[in-house]
């Protein structure tokens, strides 16, 4: 735990009192002591610190102090339902690089028993969500939605705004960022399933306005990919 995360509903007169996993973390791990500051922040509010108050022994009280909320990164991920057991962890990944919003979507190479996972109940996605931004010392949570039919999602979005599906094979990355991509605003990323899109699929992305990119000569696994992407995102973004 990277920070420590409190719901608005949870404070009162800007004091929190925690009796869950949490204060176990902070006193089995971090080992905190009255008086101590440490990381934490307000989810989908102010990112500051948090001053021990005391521990019972049952539940930590804390104080908090914080300022401005984090910046999310500037980007929608369209993410293919992947494989249930690796759905969270790639969620977690895009939530610590704190990107605005995730759909995730059906797709031909989705396995249909995908879509009845519990790990897409509104609490999985939430929680999965919240670990992420713990993990990657953000605030902010991003809006996560699902959509059983990827035409439904293209036909109900993205009429502009710069636009890029991932495809083995497709010019780099840095290229399609160097034209223009990504700057000054917001960037649509679709990431396919495992196996990829079918070629059918990439035809429609083109057609709504998606430039196929690459990150490279590797073929990634999803979580993989995600990260990477990301990653790549961040850099050219830091660079420009």
């Amino acid at each position: 735990m990277n920070l420590l995360l409190v719901a608005p509903g949870e404070i009162v007169a800007g004091v929190a009192t925690l009796d869950d996993d949490r204060a176990t973390h902070l006193r089995t791990v971090l080992k905190v002591v009255a008086g101590q500051r440490i990381r934490a922040g307000i989810a989908r509010g102010g990112l500051g610190t948090a001053e021990i108050l005391d521990d019972d022994g049952r539940a930590i009280r804390i104080r908090l102090d914080v300022g401005a909320p984090s910046v999310p990164m500037p980007v929608e991920l369209v993410l293919a339902i992947p494989r249930p057991k690796v759905l969270s962890r790639t969620l977690e990944i895009a939530a610590s690089f704190a990107v605005e919003r995730i759909q995730l979507t059906n797709a031909w190479r989705v396995d249909k028993s995908y879509l009845d996972s519990p790990r897409l109940a509104p609490a999985a996605l939430a929680r999965a969500a919240w670990l992420g931004a713990t993990q990657g010392a953000t605030t902010h949570l991003p809006e996560i939605a699902v959509h059983r039919r990827l035409m439904g999602l293209l036909d109900g979005r993205y009429a502009s705004g710069a636009r890029l599906i991932a495809h083995p094979d497709a010019p780099p990355l840095e290229r399609a960022y160097r034209a223009g991509a990504g700057h000054g605003g917001p960037v649509i990323v679709a990431i396919g399933p495992e196996g990829g899109w079918i070629q059918r699929e990439v035809d429609t992305f083109v057609e709504r306005g998606f430039l196929p990119v690459s990150l490279g000569a590797p073929i990634l696994r999803v979580e993989a990919a995600v990260a990477a992407l990301l990653g790549q995102l961040a850099l050219l973004a830091r660079i420009a």
